[in-house]
């Protein structure tokens, strides 16, 4: 069964969260006194976005 159970053709709410994150994220403006912080934030992003995203696929016949 998958993590994130949802109708067909749509993303579990978990995934829409971290898609907004990472859409709010990437509006803001890059600066060299937030530019590390915010590529380290980017990476959890990522990675909590991929395990979301793998747990959420589901074999092919």
């Amino acid at each position: 069964m998958h993590a994130c159970p949802r109708p067909h053709g749509q993303l579990c709410l978990a995934l829409a969260d971290v898609n907004d994150r990472i859409r709010r994220l990437m509006s803001q403006p890059v600066t060299p006194v937030n530019a590390a912080e915010r590529a380290a934030q980017y990476q959890r992003l990522l990675e909590e976005w991929g395990a979301l995203f793998q747990n959420d696929v589901g074999p092919t016949a």
